[in-house]
Formats: structure tokens, sequence, C-alpha cells
């Protein structure tokens, strides 16, 4: 059997687990937080549906934001229970999110009795950490308008959920930049014929257009 195959085992278990066992339900409102950076592990997080943003906060108060995301039967604080350190990232509750809580022992003990899910875990976390990777490496090496670029024809195809923030200063953190610095980029787009603002949203103008400008930037 592959990895993949043994990982989807696991995933079925997790699911059935969750489906029979006796957690605590919990209906939380938009702008509540699941998780608080910088705090300990009390429980983990099985999130049913709803959508979350995820955020971090450096000391000089600047903010970096992950984004908003569509969430669908996703564990939460699985990284702070494998490494035992404190919470690494704010997640914000967006709208009214269906959740269940989960107790780090129960978790340790269906990993005991169930290896399959250990396996799932950890490609889980393999694939956030090659997401986040992609993205981190793509803000250092290329301009920032090739990346709020680059992100809007990845939501034009249909490669990423179609969420943007409505506030700008929201889609700032997103690219780590000042809300100035930010308009400056998408004024760039939109004056070169790349992109067009729809109402309050950004949006794909020329497909064929911006795939050329993208891959010019990359053979710099």
């Amino acid at each position: 059997m592959t990895i993949k195959s043994l990982a989807e085992i696991g995933h079925r278990q997790v699911l059935e687990w969750i489906k029979t066992g006796p957690f605590l339900r919990r209906q939380m409102k938009p702008g509540e937080y699941l998780l608080r950076q910088g705090q300990n592990l009390e429980h983990l997080y099985w999130i049913e549906d709803g959508f979350c943003t995820v955020s971090f906060t450096a000391a000089n108060g600047r903010r970096f934001s992950h984004g908003r995301f569509s969430v669908e039967d996703r564990l939460y604080g699985e990284m702070e229970f494998f490494t035992g350190k404190p919470i690494q990232f704010d997640i914000r509750c967006d709208s009214p999110v269906s959740v269940r809580v989960i107790p780090n022992a129960d978790l340790e003990a269906l990993l005991v009795q169930y290896p399959h899910v250990g396996i799932w875990l950890s490609q889980s976390l393999a694939d956030t950490y090659q997401e986040v990777m992609d993205r981190m490496t793509s803000h250092f090496m290329y301009p920032l308008a090739y990346n709020i670029a680059k992100d809007l024809l990845l939501r034009e195809l249909g490669n990423k959920p179609a969420i943007q923030f409505e506030r700008v200063f929201k889609e700032a953190e997103r690219f780590g930049c000042s809300e100035r610095v930010y308009r400056r980029a998408v004024s760039q787009l939109i004056e070169q014929g790349f992109a067009e603002k729809r109402g309050r949203e950004l949006k794909v103008a020329n497909k064929d257009k911006l795939e050329r400008y993208l891959a010019e930037e990359e053979e710099r």
C-alpha cells in the first residue's frame, strides 16, 4: 500500500472517531478565537464547517495573515500537540463555526490504537508545510505585484478558494505589507490591464496577458 492509501485509512478512522465520540460540540460566533498565539494548548479543535482566518502578530505589532479559509472536517492544534510549544498562530472564527473539542489525551490514545491516524496526521502536516513554504519562498523571491497576480490567477483557475478579504488592510496583511504598498501594487496591475475591480473584489482582467506577465517575471 502507498502512503496516500494508508493516510486515507487513517482519515476515515478519524472521521468515525469524531462522529461516534462523546466530544463536546461548541458553536463559535464570528470574532471568537479557537486558538490564541502564545498560549499553551489545552484542547484540539475539530472544525465541522465554517470560515476561519489564520494570522501571526509580531512583537512590533505588525501582522501577517495566512488568509481566510473555508474549513470543513479540519483539525486545529495538531502542530502544538506534537511539539509541546505555545500556539503559533491566532485562529479566529470569521463566521458561525461548529467545532468539537478534543482533549489531548484522547488523541494520544487514538494514535496508539490506530497507527494509520498518525500517518494521516503526518501527511496533513507535510502538505501544510509545503504549501506555506511555497508561498513564503515566492514572497521572498518575487515582487509584490507578481504575488498578488499569481494569487488572482490561482483563484481564477479554481486552484485556490475564491475567498478574499473585503477590507484592503486585511488583504495587505495577507501579503505581509502595508495598505499603501498593497494599493500601489494593485494599481500597477490594473494600469497594465492584468486585473480589474468588480465591485469590491479584485479579479483577473485578461488571463492570457496575466499568464505572460507571470512567466516573464519568473524568467528574470
